[in-house]
């Protein structure tokens, strides 16, 4: 597939790299560049709540931020789920970005409505421990990090939010950017046939196809020539050649496994890190969520 280049809406989400810079000096402002150039978001319409949550599995308390649509309590339709992680990080206010992106469309009649779901932290962040896999990556899934935030998704959350919401199980989207970025990759070879994926659309923005999720991708094919699933993955060119080789190696990759049932398609963006967020999600959800699907 060729992949199509577009231009962020806001052209103040440029970082640029100071000169001579300290290490904690080139975080620090890189995280302060990307708070201050996020987009024009367009405004949550519906209800928003937000959750206490404690996963017994992880061993850590959430905050799941929660929004259903303006006519949930005057229907009995079931919804599409997405769910945001990342939701407040690094001032890049995702779930506002993915829930007002839902919210305008659904308006317009362009994309189903959904239910959002943020999974946040309520104390320190840990998404270094829950997106990103083990090191080594396990085979049999059970080296901590990734691991266990996937069964706490697959095992307490889920569960807790279709039990609480009309949810269509067989309509989730998980979205992520950056490392929860790499947490999406992760979701795509994780379940095992002839278990259904746990997520029916995957976005990912952003983010290096590292070499363990390569090695997720090759334990997965040994055991399934199908996967069936919406893989929507997008990269901005100024991460430079490393993320755009690993992109290219995986579309690659994908093509010669020409798994049944698999849509995959990869999006650049003339942006960085943070001018993706909005311009990538909403291409991704215009592809889970749009009227035609």
């Amino acid at each position: 597939m060729e992949p199509m280049a577009r231009a962020a809406r806001n052209p103040r989400c440029l970082l640029t790299k100071p000169s001579r810079p300290t290490a904690a000096g080139t975080v620090l402002a890189a995280l302060l560049l990307m708070a201050g150039c996020g987009p024009d978001i367009p405004p949550t319409t519906g209800t928003v709540e937000r959750i206490p949550f404690r996963s017994d599995i992880v061993g850590q308390d959430y905050v799941l931020h929660v929004r259903v649509p303006p006519d949930y309590d005057d229907d009995t339709a079931i919804y599409p789920l997405v769910v945001q992680l990342d939701p407040t990080f690094a001032g890049l206010r995702e779930f506002d970005v993915t829930a007002g992106l839902i919210s305008q469309h659904a308006a317009a009649g362009d994309w189903a409505e959904a239910v959002v779901a943020g999974i946040d932290y309520a104390g320190a962040n840990r998404r270094d421990r829950d997106y990103l896999p083990p090191d080594p990556p396990d085979p049999d899934f059970a080296g901590g990090q990734a691991d266990d935030f996937y069964r706490a998704l697959r095992d307490e959350i889920l569960p807790f939010l279709e039990d609480r919401y009309r949810i269509d199980p067989a309509r989730r989207t998980l979205v992520g950017h950056s490392n929860g970025a790499r947490f999406v990759w992760y979701a795509a070879f994780r379940h095992r046939a002839p278990d259904a994926p746990l997520f029916a659309a995957l976005i990912a923005s952003d983010t290096a196809v590292t070499e363990d999720i390569f090695n997720y991708e090759t334990w997965y094919a040994a055991g399934s020539r199908e996967l069936p699933l919406l893989l929507y993955s997008a990269r901005a060119t100024d991460n430079g050649a490393l993320e755009k080789l690993t992109h290219d190696w995986m579309a690659a990759r994908l093509a010669e496994r020409d798994y049944a049932g698999l849509i995959a398609i990869f999006d650049v963006f003339r942006t960085d890190h943070g001018g993706i967020v909005e311009p990538s999600f909403e291409r991704g959800l215009g592809l889970a969520l749009g009227v035609d699907r």
